[in-house]
């Protein structure tokens, strides 16, 4: 189920990852390999791996 919080996350990750990609072709002229495609893994794991950790290590 989709709720309002992970709407929010997705559409985070999806315009951040769309950003990136549209500023390292803008400034390189091309499109690279390597943090093009780790940043929307990185952003995933912020967004939702390390709440969860957070909260786990917090005892809540």
């Amino acid at each position: 189920m989709m709720t309002t919080v992970n709407a929010t996350k997705w559409m985070i990750l999806i315009l951040t990852s769309i950003w990136i990609q549209i500023e390292v072709i803008r400034i390189k002229g091309h499109w690279i390999a390597g943090g093009n495609v780790a940043f929307p893994f990185l952003v995933a794991m912020l967004l939702w791996w390390c709440p969860r950790v957070i909260k786990d290590f917090k005892g809540l």
